[in-house]
């Protein structure tokens, strides 16, 4: 069978409060996030328009439905960690393997977030 999907276009998390959970993901990771006026939908594109989205929920989605990991690169993953212990955010585990070190933390909204360092 031929393999249709080239990458990924888009990742959106549906939130609680979605501009609180936008300005987390600033404060704590350097995500800059666009809004049309009004909306309550924020997103952000990264080269080779890939986006990451934040969506208002309409109703509320309640933490034991939280289905997502998202795994972001990192250049220095030391770094980002002093900064984000710095913001009172402490990774739950760390490791450090073949193919790269990784760190993994829980956003606001309950959401899993991995950090990734390559090897």
């Amino acid at each position: 069978m031929e393999r249709r999907i080239t990458s990924i276009g888009g990742i959106v998390l549906y939130a609680d409060h979605a501009d609180v959970l936008a300005h987390w993901y600033e404060k704590h990771l350097g995500l800059y996030f666009q809004r049309e006026p009004g909306s309550h939908e924020w997103w952000c594109e990264f080269p080779g328009r890939m986006s990451f989205a934040i969506h208002q929920t309409k109703h509320p989605v309640g933490h034991e439905r939280r289905l997502i990991e998202i795994t972001w690169c990192v250049e220095d993953l030391d770094d980002v960690l002093e900064r984000l212990c710095e913001l009172g955010v402490s990774p739950r585990e760390r490791q450090e393997t073949v193919d790269g070190d990784y760190a993994w933390f829980d956003d606001p909204e309950g959401n899993r977030v991995e950090l990734w360092q390559r090897s």
